[in-house]
């Protein structure tokens, strides 16, 4: 690792580390940002043990660094499958698992004289990984709602951008080359991760966002052109310029976050008890679709009533009824929705509010849904 190198990665390391007390609150609740939070750990992890293996070069260092780099695609298989809420094949998730503890025991055992051949190995097995997890996702994402489809699309979009700048990081393959890819393919992916709360879970955004990163590196580049600096000089200005701008970018949006808009809750609470004035509340509410008893008439009226039992619908499978998840899921797609919120049912039928959320919080977002459904049901 050159000091170019070692510079990017501890820009790399800060972005991991934001991302993960960015997505801290909402990993408090399991689901997506839990996998996701473990996953970011790991990140900051390994890039944390490349940068001191570049200061204190260590056989220790290296075979941890291999440890950490083999559960990678473990914990990336998890994030996808909660994601999109569906297990991957048996095959892959026995390959991720299996390749983690092989690649693991050979790093604490023949760490001292790893080979090429096992970097080769460990090359194509993440590599192997990472394309099912592609798959999985692509294959999935017609079966969740439209927020976290685009958020299925956009981390499907950062994994195939940074598969190959991570390639770059085995040197056996890619000799020469003056730092590389594994800082820019955490940056991509944490960029991808500032994008999951709320609607803003685009890859159009998470593409508009590394337009800005190259930008900076463009200009950077340009400038050190024109003050006739050496090549070699103008490439490190470009990487870190464009790094520090992605850097600069996740930071503001996490520090933001929370300011963006009001909690669900406190609106709520400051609402006047009656149905419309709770809705209205907050712009979650607000901007949510109504179904009415009318757009369940396809429905058979068992299964209606089965779908209304419960004050929250979203596409987590009922142990007590596969028709009423098929059911459940189906209208989520309709609508594009994650949460189905039932409303107080009036004399033709019962009613719901089609609610589209972000990928992360949803265990939260159910929680509190769950809680506004039962006010609603003593509202005048």
């Amino acid at each position: 690792m050159t000091a170019i190198g070692a510079l990017l990665t501890a820009i790399g390391i800060a972005a991991a580390v934001i991302a993960r007390v960015g997505v801290a609150r909402a990993a408090r609740g399991g689901g997506v940002a839990g996998h996701l939070a473990r996953l970011l750990t790991l990140i900051a992890l390994l890039l944390a043990l490349r940068l001191a293996g570049f200061a204190l070069p260590s056989p220790v260092v290296t075979a941890l660094t291999m440890a950490v780099a083999a559960w990678l695609p473990l914990m990336t298989l998890r994030l996808a499958e909660e994601l999109v809420r569906r297990h991957a094949p048996r095959a892959v998730k026995l390959l991720a698992l299996g390749g983690a503890g092989a690649f693991t025991f050979l790093a604490v055992t023949f760490g001292l004289v790893w080979t090429g051949p096992a970097l080769i190995a460990l090359a194509l097995f993440q590599a192997a990984v990472i394309a099912a997890i592609l798959l999985h996702l692509l294959r999935q994402r017609a079966s969740v709602s439209l927020a976290e489809r685009r958020a299925a699309d956009m981390l499907a979009l950062a994994f195939g951008l940074a598969l190959p700048l991570l390639a770059t990081d085995f040197a056996w393959a890619f000799p020469g080359l003056p730092f590389r890819g594994g800082p820019f393919a955490a940056l991509v992916f944490v960029l991808a991760c500032s994008r999951l709360a709320g609607r803003a879970s685009r890859p159009l955004r998470l593409l508009g966002d590394l337009a800005l990163a190259v930008g900076a590196g463009g200009l950077a580049a340009l400038s050190a052109q024109l003050a006739a600096a050496p090549a070699a000089l103008a490439i490190a200005l470009a990487a870190t310029a464009g790094a520090a701008a992605a850097l600069v970018l996740l930071a503001e949006r996490f520090a933001s976050a929370g300011t963006q808009g009001e909690a669900l809750l406190p609106a709520i609470a400051r609402a006047a008890p009656d149905e419309t004035a709770i809705l209205a509340a907050h712009p979650l509410l607000a901007s949510a679709q109504s179904v009415s008893p009318e757009a369940l008439a396809d429905l058979p009226g068992d299964l209606v009533c089965a779908l209304a039992a419960r004050p929250v619908l979203t596409a987590a499978r009922d142990p007590a009824s596969d028709a009423a998840t098929g059911a459940a899921r189906e209208l989520l797609a309709r609508y594009g929705a994650s949460h189905l919120l039932r409303l107080a049912p009036d004399a033709t039928g019962p009613r719901f509010l089609a609610i589209s959320g972000g990928a992360l919080g949803e265990a939260q977002l159910t929680q509190e849904l769950t809680l506004i459904a039962r006010l609603l049901e003593r509202a005048p």
